[in-house]
């Protein structure tokens, strides 16, 4: 048993069937007591992947880690590590095949998919490691994944397209108004006169959509002219729509100044919203994040920016900071982010050496 100690285990049935199938139970469950449900370097793969994903997910309902990593994880690790890993014990999940399943998922997938994998199988094999299935982690051997070279390109709205698609999206809420029949779509159609009015408000402030749509009318002060973002929202299983405390990573809040041309649609969804949402569904509660980048979607293809997501509105803000001449720390502090991630994926190519143009322009005659 666990305490080391032995017992003769024994069952009785009418039927001597009946009582090999009751003994085989016993010593199963005699088995897990010994072992106190601990696993080994026997134990397939697909059960330490379950044990793991039961801890991430209990991390995440402390407070620890994000619904979205916990829901990433599981489908990255269901589509791309059981199939052919799971079989595996413990001990048969080497650099090599860990390698070849990543390095696919990269391959026919993308690179996002194939990072993500492995962030997933690393957490994984740790468990493994920590509980003594694993003499060490094959992941921490498998070589770097690249892009092939390519830098993920900054799309952004330039001025005259924002213009043109705000009122775009103005135009089309018209339209959404009513059903296929015809018949007034009455408060379920505010939805489509929100979208123009939260592009204002993520251009004013660089947030993310699942941090604008935790905005409360208590969280504007038009006087002081600053917004307070301190919550974003997120679906939790079981628990439906969540306005989570910190933005999203748990990042810290933010007390952003905005600009003039945002005060009035501001002044006008916090004079709504009162202590509730500034953007509510017909029903006065919060608005589901992946709903509404749907809803986006289908906007934007109608009316011709289908290459823009809500993501472009954050991208865009970047960049007009970035052609200010702002320095990256200013753009970090604006979407809260480290000056290594506003510079990674906020700012255009620009050139590097502009300062010291004139001076090397002397180096050599015009005509050598």
């Amino acid at each position: 048993m666990s305490d080391g100690s032995l017992r003769r285990v024994r069952r009785q049935a009418p039927g001597k069937d009946e009582a090999v199938n009751r003994l085989k139970e016993a010593l199963v469950e005699a088995a897990a007591e010994a072992t106190d449900g601990e696993i080994d370097p026997s134990t397939r793969f697909a059960e330490v992947v379950d044990l793991y994903l039961d801890e991430v997910e209990e991390e995440a309902s402390l407070g620890h880690l994000a619904p979205e990593t916990v829901r990433l994880y599981r489908s990255v690790l269901k589509n791309w590590a059981i199939p052919d890993l799971g079989k595996l014990h413990c001990r048969e999940v080497i650099v090599t095949r860990c390698s070849k399943v990543v390095r696919s998922a990269r391959k026919k997938k993308s690179y996002d998919t194939a990072k993500t994998l492995k962030a997933a199988l690393s957490g994984a094999c740790d468990y493994a490691v920590r509980h003594g299935a694993m003499s060490k982690n094959p992941i921490r051997d498998i070589g770097r994944l690249s892009r092939n070279g390519e830098k993920k390109k900054v799309v952004a709205l330039d001025a005259e397209q924002r213009v043109d698609l705000l009122a775009k999206l103005r135009a089309y809420a018209l339209t959404r108004q009513t059903d296929a029949q015809g018949r007034s779509l009455g408060p379920r159609g505010q939805l489509w006169f929100d979208l123009p009015d939260l592009m204002e408000v993520m251009l004013a402030t660089g947030l993310r959509i699942g941090e604008a749509l935790a905005l409360l009318g208590t969280d504007i002060d038009t006087a002081e002219q600053t917004v307070s973002a301190t919550h974003h929202i997120i679906r939790v299983a079981g628990d439906g729509l969540v306005r989570r405390p910190l933005r999203k990573g748990n990042e810290d809040e933010l007390l952003l100044g905005v600009p003039g041309w945002s005060l009035p649609v501001l002044t006008r969804r916090s004079a709504a919203a009162g202590k509730g949402p500034i953007f509510a569904s017909f029903k006065g509660g919060y608005l589901d994040p992946s709903n509404v980048i749907h809803r986006i979607e289908e906007a934007m293809n109608a009316v011709g920016y289908g290459w823009v997501t809500s993501h472009v509105f954050r991208k865009t803000v970047g960049t007009v900071l970035d052609e200010a001449g702002l320095p990256t720390t200013a753009i970090a502090d604006q979407l809260g982010n480290s000056r290594e991630v506003a510079e990674r994926h906020y700012r255009k190519r620009r050139k590097a050496n502009p300062q010291n143009v004139a001076a090397l322009e002397n180096m050599l005659p015009a005509t050598v």
